[in-house]
């Protein structure tokens, strides 16, 4: 039994890196984030002065926010380093640590990793901060990720106090800037005291990321994680095509990482469609028996066509054209007449809606009016499978 284990532990793998499909992972480009830098670099020139700065990020699940936020920081203390000042960056998720004691403990135990975890009040802490931050002749960046989590704990006091924080240390430049990051918009939530020390023009409001942003994220992790040829370009863009629905990039790394497992699974040699198909199918599926008991004997005719089609060629795709063609020779295998052009296309809208399927216009320089179908949510394989078993 310890063979099986410790061959699946060393066989060869598409993937050469697997830390670069971590959702920590900071890449050393962001794709579709420079515009949002600038900003927060505009927003920050001040800390060169020794001035403290605040900032809001706000944006849905996935747009980007806590990698850019510590893309920009590592580099905003790496430039900071070159022009002879020391900024200290630390990262607190508040859903980890929600209440105010237990951000402020995260703090300390960056500057010193032995700080006991209990025995001193608020106050004493932050007294304690401001003794670090003097003996280094430091600033610091304190980046409070999903700070909703911490408000709905503690109200607003923690920026409040550290907003006072740096009204003391003016005289020694030693201030503390906050960054939050939230998916809500927390103002309506700060009270009026710590409102006042946050500026509304800065804010970064992130954007769900289009398919071709999408795209572009999904090729970089391609690059960085795996193996020179081992994803084929189609499976690159299924990916993007059944992230886009979400705009979320994470949604899509997640896809990559599992379609390349399910690769490494099969002992392939490359990511294909169906292998992201497999992916999909396992981390968030319409497809259920229910629902395909729900469809009419020639919409799951024509469902079965694509399944054919799709498997058949190991594609991401499958034209309209060629579908409707497996679709007359399909009915003839279960004694059915095959129904009209305008009728299998009601058919196909039908499943679309149902969410089985997608179809999109086929790319430039294609002749006449075929269209993309593809499957983004269940392997051609395991579909066809199913749908057999419910015609007989």
């Amino acid at each position: 039994m310890g063979n099986i284990i410790e061959d699946e532990l060393f066989s060869s793998s598409v993937i050469k890196d697997i830390h670069a499909l971590d959702f920590d992972y900071v890449p050393s480009e962001l794709p579709h984030r420079a515009e949002q830098l600038k900003k927060l670099a505009q927003m920050f020139k001040p800390l060169f002065a020794n001035m403290a700065q605040n900032a809001f990020i706000r944006g849905p699940v996935g747009t980007g926010k806590t990698a850019m936020v510590k893309y920009f920081c590592q580099s905003l203390v790496q430039i900071a380093r070159k022009q002879g000042k020391i900024v200290e960056y630390v990262h607190i998720n508040c859903r980890k640590r929600s209440s105010y004691a237990m951000v402020l403990l995260g703090v300390l135990n960056h500057f010193d990793s032995r700080f006991p975890d209990r025995g001193f009040s608020v106050q004493e802490m932050l007294e304690i901060l401001r003794t670090h931050l003097q003996r280094k002749e430091a600033q610091l960046i304190l980046v409070l990720d999903e700070v909703d989590a911490l408000m709905k704990k503690g109200g607003s006091t923690l920026i409040y106090d550290l907003t006072r924080f740096n009204d003391e240390t003016l005289k020694t430049g030693n201030p503390v800037s906050v960054i939050m990051i939230s998916q809500k918009d927390i103002f309506a939530d700060l009270e009026e005291a710590a409102l006042s020390t946050f500026k509304r023009s800065n804010i970064v409001v992130l954007e769900k990321y289009i398919r071709d942003e999408l795209y572009d994220i999904v090729r970089q992790r391609v690059s960085l994680a795996f193996h020179t040829n081992t994803v084929l370009g189609e499976s690159i863009d299924l990916i993007a095509d059944i992230a886009s629905e979400f705009g979320d990039a994470r949604f899509s790394i997640e896809l990559l990482w599992k379609a390349g497992m399910y690769a490494d699974e099969k002992h392939a040699k490359q990511v294909v469609p169906e292998h992201v198909r497999a992916a999909k199918a396992e981390t968030y599926s319409v497809v259920t028996e229910t629902k395909l008991k729900n469809l009419g004997r020639h919409q799951l005719l024509a469902l079965l066509s694509i399944a054919k089609r799709l498997q058949k060629e190991g594609a991401a795709y499958a034209n309209t054209g060629e579908v409707e063609k497996t679709y007359a020779i399909t009915c003839e295998e279960y004694h059915e007449d095959a129904r009209a052009h305008t009728m299998f296309w009601n058919y196909l809208k039908e499943i679309e809606q149902a969410g089985f399927i997608r179809v999109k216009p086929s790319g430039k320089g294609q002749v006449g009016a075929s269209q993309f179908i593809s499957l983004p949510d269940i392997p051609a394989e395991v579909l066809r499978g199913k749908l057999e078993e419910l015609l007989a």
